[in-house]
């Protein structure tokens, strides 16, 4: 704008501010400004379309999980998470921006999960956290519950049961016990976590209660692979907690529904739930069938599917069954060496 313009519309508009009315001349000067204004906070780089593909790509990593290797999704993930950085740091309007914030935390989402499976649980906190920071700034309490949670998770993996315990308790109660995916995988890992401690009596409410916030869920929920809960990922979770609380029969039940959901090509979940399994049977006092099963799951992966949560998996099954002079034993003990 021309200096002598900027004068003009100055001068129009302090005859506004000494209370001597709003003239044509002046009001034409406000539309414009206001004009200029809504131009600057709706200007965006970016479509309304490209959002919407950001938006969709954490479903596509969430659907590869299972059957590529955490390292090369990382990889690829780690170069969108840098593109969307700089989508974010370029001028967008406030939807927009919290639309991006929310790709972000998703993102940040996957990065820790994929994170964790590589067994690098402290950087997987950190993702998570930054997770949360960007939920918050987009406004989103679910997601940020979600992310809560997911860290949770790290801490049953790597941490201890008790610190997976507190930090799925505190997620849920800044949830408020609201219906939705977040609040019943928190009642999941709760329940998971007491089943570990031996603390079954507490575990099984949880439990009940969790079955019945699951049966709540809309289906998109059931359907959202990356930040929902799928059926097959609550019936993995479920067999995994009456594997810890020593109810084989419930264990099987679930675990058999869960395999029949993945196919053949998605190997990590099926991977971890036949060890579940093998953990289930050595309980149940058979340790030589429990050897062959986790044995089995570990050999029928690739090896750079070999990560570090399968292998804590795996080493977690070991501690379980004990030192065993079976062949089996030796056999499954030499595959963890190796």
């Amino acid at each position: 704008m021309e200096a002598d313009e900027v004068l003009k519309r100055r001068a129009l508009l302090g005859v506004v501010g000494a209370g001597l009315g709003l003239g044509p001349a002046a009001l034409e000067i406000m539309a414009s400004t206001r004009a200029r204004l809504d131009a600057a906070i709706e200007s965006s780089s970016y479509s309304t379309a490209t959002l919407e593909r950001w938006e969709e790509i954490a479903n596509e990593y969430a659907r590869a999980y299972q059957t590529l290797p955490p390292q090369e999704l990382l990889a690829d993930l780690l170069a969108d998470i840098d593109e969307v950085q700089q989508m974010l740091e370029a001028h967008q309007p406030i939807r927009h921006r919290r639309r991006l914030c929310r790709v972000v935390a998703q993102l940040a989402a996957l990065a820790g999960i994929f994170t964790s499976a590589l067994g690098a649980h402290r950087e997987a906190r950190n993702w998570f956290h930054t997770g949360k920071l960007a939920a918050s700034e987009a406004g989103d309490a679910h997601l940020e519950g979600t992310l809560a949670v997911r860290s949770a998770i790290v801490s049953l993996y790597y941490g201890t049961p008790a610190a997976a315990y507190t930090h799925a308790a505190r997620a849920r109660e800044r949830l408020r016990s609201a219906v939705g995916p977040a609040s019943a995988r928190s009642l999941v890992v709760e329940a998971r976590a007491l089943a570990r401690m031996r603390r079954g009596d507490e575990a099984l409410p949880l439990l009940r209660q969790a079955e019945d916030m699951f049966g709540k869920l809309s289906s998109q929920d059931r359907e959202d692979i990356a930040l929902g809960y799928t059926e097959r990922q609550f019936l993995f979770h479920l067999g995994n907690a009456w594997t810890h609380l020593g109810r084989t029969e419930e264990a099987w039940t679930v675990q058999r529904r869960a395999l029949a959901q993945y196919a053949p090509t998605e190997r990590l979940d099926p991977a971890l739930i036949r060890i579940d399994r093998a953990t289930a049977l050595a309980r149940a006092g058979e340790p030589e069938e429990a050897y062959r099963i986790a044995g089995g799951a570990i050999t029928s992966l690739p090896t750079e599917h070999r990560t570090g949560m399968v292998m804590r998996y795996a080493s977690d099954f070991a501690a379980v069954v004990g030192r065993s002079e079976l062949p089996a034993g030796r056999q499954f003990t030499e595959l963890l060496h190796a």
